[in-house]
This record gives structure tokens, sequence and C-alpha cells, in this order.
């Protein structure tokens, strides 16, 4: 087996992999609609396309003969050393096998690389398998979040190698707020971070907008959230899969 960062020709592997992972993985709790809207969304030619040339972004996949069987995506978020693996999918027919492990591997030492010093990990509540390959692998729960799919709204589970979140203080308008760089939703031009008003993350205050470092954002019913200073926008929810 062969990893290696993925390039434009992989792609209709990537998607095949993520349409039988997301089948195989959740479809005891996602209706199939939801399915088939997250491939045409998430692993379109054109998104691929932009994902690849993204500094921010490093996609690698696992090859068996050619084929891809898995694969991973991880952004690097920035001004901090730190990053996120988003999907981590593996072929069903492939699972067992160890590739899982080795993506994750791999991806770490790629994200070392990038001078990425502590990496967390991302998968909804109800994938109890992707939720047992953290832990596994060393990984502790440090957070949750929620992630929209579709009209519905499900518990993200954050899993990191440190057993503690990490919060930054910082001033804004004369107060002091604590950014939590370990719960991060993806923007349409950089992370939103959950952020607190006290160092313990209790007390939730806001989003903080990381493309323009402001505070200045509100959330719709529908738990959108849009930069009133950049126009920076929450995307649509992220997909995990089963990390076998």
């Amino acid at each position: 087996m062969q990893v290696r960062e993925a390039r434009t020709e992989d792609i209709a592997g990537i998607q095949d992999v993520a349409a039988e992972s997301l089948a195989a993985s959740y479809a005891h709790f996602l209706d199939e609609e939801i399915i088939e809207h997250a491939i045409e969304e998430w692993y379109s030619e054109e998104n691929l396309e932009n994902e690849f040339q993204s500094r921010g972004t490093l996609y690698l996949v696992a090859l068996d003969g050619g084929d891809v069987v898995g694969f991973t995506q991880s952004e690097v978020l920035p001004d901090v050393p730190e990053g996120n693996i988003l999907w981590l999918h593996v072929h069903p027919d492939y699972r067992g096998e160890g590739i899982g492990t080795t993506l994750l591997g791999q991806t770490k030492e790629k994200l070392e690389d990038k001078e990425v010093e502590t990496l967390s990990g991302l998968v909804l509540a109800g994938n109890e398998e992707g939720n047992q390959f953290y832990r596994d692998h060393g990984f502790t729960k440090v957070g949750e979040r929620t992630a929209e799919i579709g009209d519905e709204t499900y518990t993200e589970n954050i899993y990191s190698e440190s057993d503690e979140p990490i919060l930054e203080a910082r001033e804004f308008d004369g107060e002091t707020r604590y950014i939590n760089r370990s719960e991060t939703s993806r923007g349409s031009k950089a992370p939103f971070f959950s952020v607190f008003n006290d160092k313990a993350g209790e007390d939730r205050y806001g989003y903080f907008c990381s493309n323009c470092e402001t505070l200045d954002n509100a959330m719709d019913s529908m738990e959108r959230i849009e930069c009133n200073v950049c126009g920076n926008k929450r995307k649509a929810a992220r997909w995990d899969s089963a990390y076998l």
C-alpha cells in the first residue's frame, strides 16, 4: 500500500471511497438523501481541486494497486501550531487491514512537517467506531460542537493528543475573552473558533473569525455563522467516517 498527497487523477477514487464509506457508516442514522447531498457538495471535482490547492489543507490518499482505498483531509489552523483531521475514510472492503492507522500516522508526520504541534480529530458522536479509533490511538475527548447536516444538528466530538483544550486569552474592547482553538468550524475564508468568557471554557461568548480576527458575527436559527466585518461564512457541515 502506498500513501501520498492527493492528485487530480485521484478524484474519482476519492468520490467512490467517500460514497461507500458514508453509506456503510451512517445508514443507521442519516437518510440516503443526506448522504447523497454530502457527496455532491463536499466531494465535487471543483471542491476537491480547490482543496488540493489550499495551503491550509492536506489531503492524503492510500492506494492499493493504484486504486484509492482510503483518504484523510486535514487543515492547518492559521497563526497557531495546531491542526485538525476533518475526514478519515476507508473503503468498507478494506477495513480491518490497518489502513486507517497507517493514514493517521502518515497524516501526523506530514502535519508535523508543517510545524503542527497539537493535532485534533473530529468525529460525530453517533459514530462509535470512529470515536473508539481515536481513543485506541491515544487521543482524549476535549470538547464537543454541533454539526449541521441537512436540516438536522448533531453532536460532534473533538479529540486531541493533548488532555486539555488550549484556550488563548485575548483582549476585545477592554474585556478578556478566551478562544478555544480546539473548537473550530470551517469558514468560506478562514475558520471560526469558539470564544468563552472564562478560561475554564464553560461560559460561552460567541465565535472568533480568524480571517479578520474579530468577534463581530451573527448566527441564524440554523446555526449558520456570518462575520459582519469580512463576510466569512461557516460552511455546511462536514461528515466523518469509520476510522478502521
